[in-house]
């Protein structure tokens, strides 16, 4: 199965097999299937268990009188993500050799099954593979042909990281958009609903970033949307009731807002609905809520969403665990469940958007409303598999989001709510640079956070030495008041920025092989302007096969719009990230180099790919930072040898790792 992406889910003949048994209403011989789609009765068997396995349900029944499809409405959801496109961009050839291997957990492919598919020749397919080894060498995976066939050799961590960026590329068609909201939720006025939004969380001073803004916009318009088409939801339960007083007070002044500008009423159970919603996007921390959720939804709810967190995570490698996800999509699924109950289903106006712009995500939802109609034996349509498909998406994207964060965690004893008061003001000030990932109230219970952190803001004296799991160094630890915290935030932007600093110079040390070699360094004092730099240094890229033919074209294009020299040192880049390996080619005169009207005496020409791009900001900023020393570019115009200059770059991080320490 393809799609407008590049995605993969089955055999183009395994889709021809499910839409042929889509015509009958009874077994078919395998046999009979065999002759009308030209293929033998061994590959009818090996189809109906390739099919059956990429979901972990029988889609499709086998009896002594052949096979049948298995709930019509089922394996519908399965039709509906199909497409006849065939990908056509090495990006996109690419993507589907890595998901056909690592999604699908196959341990090898034909390369004529590829050629196939693929609509390309034997070579063309060896040339993708030998290219696929560059592009994506930083992730230290190895695809190779063996026996005609193609595998993946590598760690699991490093298939899981590949698999990340390619849902990460697939879902960059952000559903996150007013413009896109405004599109699909055309009866209700989204800026009002925005503006309620804004005014009611900035009266009681609660932080909200651009994200969680528009998670809770979209989530909100699911409901007055709901509301306004007669599709309230309620299971008979009572009322959970909240205990901290600035919250109800806040709950009960936005659902008065919503309930006059919308004209609707929303009841007990939709209030602690949104009640949820409001804690996990002000990134609030939900423990003490944890008991509520559990009272309205119950236990077999909370034990099935971890079914599927580890399913999912299982099966596709993608992370659903946590709380920020967890909580809402439980209250979702609670919902969808009353919902499929009554047959009062919630049509989904994007759904049509997301199956098409994210077919991986929207297929990680098909997964589990299979299970759900074969478990609770309900119905379960292509709106509300959209809607499951919308929950996945905005955390895959959250996360993604708080890549470039620094996680940081609050201990502070449980008292007056401080740590949600210490909470909302870090985030208020810096939530462009941090990702909150909790709060302790004792330093023992630091294991207990859902992700590794690398700052420690602490109200009390830590006694022991806690491990920064990223780095497996000491962790930041930063002493604060719970008292007149605006008065310190020179201090806590201080351990911000060194934290970064930290995390850049990392990258570049871990980095440096990666992007660096001998065969990309020069030392010539015969080069003696920018014309003689650039093809000799795109030409040792080109040799190395890391760069096409055009990239020395792409460079001038940049270096025409605006000069890339600073002091003594020149940074040339394309302005696309086309490169085929992500590579670093370096120039040194000790001479000096025209470069228009500077003189410099270092050459650093980027081939970047966009699958590097992340880490490559990092380590480019962590070379910025170095090359702003004028120590340091004395010592490298000195460099005779590829050696000398890594060995300058390792001592200039090592002294500032001792900085850090002092």
């Amino acid at each position: 199965m393809f799609t407008k992406e590049g995605d993969i889910v089955m055999k183009k003949k395994e889709q021809e097999l499910l839409n042929y048994l889509s015509e009958f209403s009874k077994p078919i011989r395998s046999a009979e299937i065999a002759n009308a789609l030209n293929i033998s009765v061994r590959s009818v068997k090996n189809y109906v268990h390739n099919i059956n396995s990429l979901y972990g349900k029988n889609i499709i029944l086998s009896s002594r009188s052949g096979y049948e499809l298995n709930l019509q409405n089922n394996y519908s959801l399965v039709l509906t993500n199909s497409s006849d496109y065939i990908p056509q961009t090495l990006e996109e050839r690419s993507f589907f050799i890595i998901k056909q291997l690592v999604l699908n957990h196959s341990a090898q492919i034909e390369i004529f099954d590829l050629c196939d598919s693929l609509c390309v020749s034997y070579s063309t397919v060896k040339s993708i593979i030998s290219k696929m080894n560059k592009t994506y060498s930083s992730y230290n995976l190895e695809f190779y042909c063996e026996h005609d066939c193609v595998r993946i050799k590598g760690d699991e961590i490093n298939k899981r990281k590949l698999l990340s960026y390619v849902i990460n590329e697939e879902s960059k068609s952000s559903i996150m958009n007013v413009d896109v909201l405004k599109n699909n939720f055309a009866s209700i006025d989204v800026e009002k609903l925005q503006n309620i939004i804004f005014n009611t969380f900035k009266k009681y001073n609660y932080y909200l970033n651009d994200f969680s803004s528009m998670n809770l916009l979209l989530h909100l318009l699911i409901i007055v949307d709901r509301e306004l088409n007669g599709n309230e939801l309620n299971d008979g339960r009572n009322e959970v009731s909240i205990d901290n007083q600035v919250e109800l007070n806040f709950l009960n002044e936005f659902i008065e807002q919503l309930e006059t500008t919308f004209t609707i009423s929303i009841n007990k159970y939709e209030r602690f609905e949104i009640y949820m919603l409001f804690k996990t996007n002000a990134n609030f921390s939900i423990e003490d809520s944890s008991k509520k959720l559990k009272e309205l939804v119950g236990d077999n709810i909370i034990q099935l969403i971890d079914e599927y967190v580890e399913d999912i995570n299982n099966i596709y490698m993608v992370d659903l665990s946590s709380k920020t996800f967890k909580t809402p999509f439980t209250l979702h699924l609670k919902n969808l469940l009353l919902r499929a109950e009554s047959g009062k289903y919630t049509s989904n106006p994007m759904a049509e958007t997301i199956k098409n712009n994210s077919p991986l995500i929207f297929d990680i939802a098909i997964y589990i409303s299979l299970d759900l109609a074969e478990r609770f034996s309900i119905k379960i349509n292509e709106d509300e598999t959209a809607f499951l498909a919308m929950h996945i998406g905005s955390e895959i994207e959250r996360q993604a989001d708080n890549k470039d964060k620094i996680p940081v965690a609050i201990l502070c004893p449980n008292y007056h709510n401080m740590a949600d008061q210490i909470m909302n003001s870090l985030m208020l000030n810096f939530g462009n640079q941090l990702n909150m990932v909790g709060s302790i109230h004792n330093e023992n219970d630091f294991n207990t956070l859902d992700n590794p952190v690398s700052i420690l803001f602490t109200t009390i004296p830590v006694t022991n030495k806690i491990m920064n799991t990223y780095s497996n160094e000491p962790l930041d630890v930063v002493l604060i008041s719970p008292l007149n915290l605006k008065s310190q935030f020179s201090i806590i932007q201080n351990a911000i920025l060194q934290a970064q600093e930290k995390y850049r110079d990392r990258k570049l040390k871990v980095k440096f092989n990666d992007f660096f070699e001998p065969n990309l360094f020069i030392v010539d004092s015969k080069l003696k302007n920018k014309k003689q730099v650039l093809a000799k240094l795109c030409d040792c890229l080109l040799v190395q096969n890391y760069v096409d033919t055009n990239f020395e074209e792409s460079i001038y294009k940049r270096e025409n719009a605006a000069g890339t020299a600073f002091g003594n040192v020149a940074i040339p880049h394309s302005v696309e990230m086309n490169a085929i390996k992500t590579s670093i080619a370096v120039a040194i005169s000790k001479e000096g180099i025209q470069w228009n009207s500077n003189i410099v005496h270092i050459v650093l020409l980027l081939a970047i790919n966009k699958a590097d791009r992340r880490s490559f900001r990092a380590l480019y900023e962590s070379l910025i930072s170095l090359f702003s020393e004028d120590k340091v570019i004395q010592e490298i115009r000195n460099c005779t040898s590829f050696d000398e200059f890594k060995s300058v770059i390792y001592s200039a991080l090592g002294e500032k790792e001792n900085d850090y320490e002092s």
